[in-house]
């Protein structure tokens, strides 16, 4: 965060929080004054110049710290802008509401976006929410312009057929009208993430004959079931065994007694087996054939109960099973997710709201998730995603895409490993929050892309303690963007900054793209892109820059 701020003009930044000499080194490095004091304490904020500081932003992992921060440096400073990370969207939406001159973000939700994007669209490096919490997903996607299927086509003919809004040609935001794609266009467009996809920029099915995988769960199928004969519960088959002989030697005994033909005698069996005793059929008269239907009863009536007994817990485990237990997925064309702390709660949602099949893979899901597989919203696999058994039950080659959100990036690593050995065509993406194992990751294995949910909410930050209504920044040709969003009034403005470029608005409840801001009309959501280079000085002038500490 402190290089962000740095990078652009007219920043001095201060850095509050326990002392790490570790850390004080690295703030020396970037000439950013460093407070090791504990944050929430009045005292502490004075001293590092929060009277005089124009905005606070309040990081740490806890939301409650974050508040308690944030209310007491407005309690010295009561025109001080506030930007606060909090994981609760609900919470975050009330503080932005009630608290004036208030910015609330949520890493993981902020991240989610393009983790989600990215998987359904390998093209697509960014992907965000708009409007924030309650929007449509939308994001900026990267192809050739013979892969969107418009070359040859004017930027009107190609905008129309894509259903999306192309911002950059070849690296530069200024496209003429008359401009005809060729083939090898680099184009830039951004618009709902389901025409990204239905513009032929997502996954390719890859299909299997239909005879040969039929011919290939049947095999599967009969080894399965062979398997299970042998593997099943010893009490279970000598009481199975026991009772079927019990119950054949009983039908030829009665056969021969009671001289009757062996269905009759089968039918007499089986009443009496059951304990149903029609009465239709007695051996009255006959003292042995009455002691042989008492044993028949008993033996049936026991067997009955040990079988009911362990078909009730074979029930339980089933239904366990279905929920959230190791089993086989059958399903196509899913994304599946192997872990789901924050981020990946955020990345089930947005899946969901796109209509994907989600398959998750946890050792220890929250109770959320197992609700959801209750009612069929995802299915749940509770076991490790690093062991290839559990791979193998996750139907890879049939999966539209992997996403590795696991707490460890070596973890995420080896999952991804796992998948592409499994099924090289699958889109893999993966956390890595480590930016130098993100870069070994990026250079030695071409099919793997690595997102740190720190490194794409960091922009975001920075540009909130500036700019209200930041959403994040991408980067195309030679300068980098920043994505803002803002509420028009009754007379629609554009931007104040200059240079910048419309993307599209929120108008009652329903997204569109626009070319131009005379487009826009009263009270739009409006969401452009802001050139960030006017904003940045040149070297020499760095040092001759003052500004108001953040």
């Amino acid at each position: 965060m402190c290089e962000e701020l740095l990078a652009t003009q007219g920043h001095r930044v201060a850095l509050l929080w326990m002392h790490d000499l570790g850390l004080a080194e690295k703030l020396e490095a970037l000439g950013c004054a460093y407070f090791p004091h504990a944050p929430n304490d009045y005292d502490a904020l004075r001293i590092a110049g929060v009277e005089d500081a124009a905005s606070i932003m309040t990081l740490a992992d806890d939301d409650r710290l974050n508040l308690q921060v944030a209310l007491k440096a407005r309690d010295v400073n009561p025109d001080i802008r506030v930007v606060l990370r909090q994981f609760n969207q609900v919470l975050g939406r009330k503080l932005e509401q009630n608290l004036p001159d208030c910015s609330v973000l949520s890493l993981a939700s902020h991240s989610a976006a393009t983790f989600v994007g990215n998987a359904l669209d390998p093209s697509c490096f960014y992907a965000l929410q708009f409007p924030d919490v309650d929007g449509v997903q939308t994001g900026f996607s990267e192809r050739a312009a013979d892969g969107l299927g418009i070359a040859g086509l004017s930027l009107r003919a190609a905008q129309q057929r894509l259903r999306l809004r192309i911002v950059a040609l070849n690296g530069s935001p200024v496209i003429p009208a008359d401009h005809v794609f060729a083939p090898d266009d680099d184009v830039i467009v951004f618009g709902r993430v389901e025409l990204l996809i239905a513009g032929g920029l997502g996954w390719t099915t890859y299909r299997v004959e239909r005879r040969k995988r039929h011919l290939l769960r049947l095999r599967v199928g009969l080894k399965k079931r062979l398997r299970a004969l042998r593997t099943m519960d010893p009490i279970l088959a000598r009481v199975i065994g026991a009772a079927a002989t019990i119950f054949t030697l009983a039908v030829v005994y009665f056969a021969f007694v009671l001289q009757r033909d062996p269905v009759t005698a089968l039918y007499f069996v089986a009443t009496t087996f059951t304990s149903t005793g029609y009465g239709d059929i007695t051996p009255l008269g006959n003292p042995p054939a009455m002691i042989a239907a008492n044993l028949v009863m008993f033996v049936g009536v026991a067997s009955t109960g040990i079988f009911i007994a362990f078909v009730t817990s074979a029930l339980t485990r089933a239904q366990f099973t279905s929920m959230q237990g190791l089993r086989q997925i059958r399903t196509r064309g899913h994304v599946l997710l192997c872990g789901s702390g924050n981020v990946g709660m955020r990345v089930i949602d947005y899946l969901r709201a796109l209509h994907q099949r989600v398959v998750v893979v946890d050792p220890n899901p929250d109770p959320a998730l197992v609700e959801m597989s209750r009612r069929r919203q995802i299915e749940l696999l509770t076991g490790d995603a690093t062991r290839d058994a559990t791979l193998d039950l996750c139907n890879i080659q049939s999966a539209r895409a992997v996403v590795a959100l696991t707490d460890s990036d070596t973890a995420n690593l080896e999952v991804a490993l796992g998948v592409r050995a499994r099924n090289p065509h699958v889109p893999v993406v993966m956390r890595a929050q480590d930016e130098a194992f993100a870069g070994s990751i990026g250079r030695q294995f071409d099919a793997i892309r690595t997102y740190s949910t720190t490194t794409l909410a960091a922009p975001a930050f920075a540009m909130l303690s500036r700019f209200p209504g930041t959403r994040g920044r991408i980067a195309f040709g030679d300068d980098s963007y920043n994505v803002g969003e803002r509420v028009q009034g009754e007379v629609p403005q554009p931007p104040p900054a200059e240079h910048c470029i419309p993307l599209g608005v929120c108008r009652k409840g329903a997204f569109l793209h626009i070319d131009a801001f005379e487009e826009m009309e009263p009270f739009d959501r409006l969401l452009f892109l802001v050139p960030l280079s006017q904003f940045q000085p040149a070297d020499e002038d760095r040092d001759a820059i003052g500004a108001r500490t953040t």
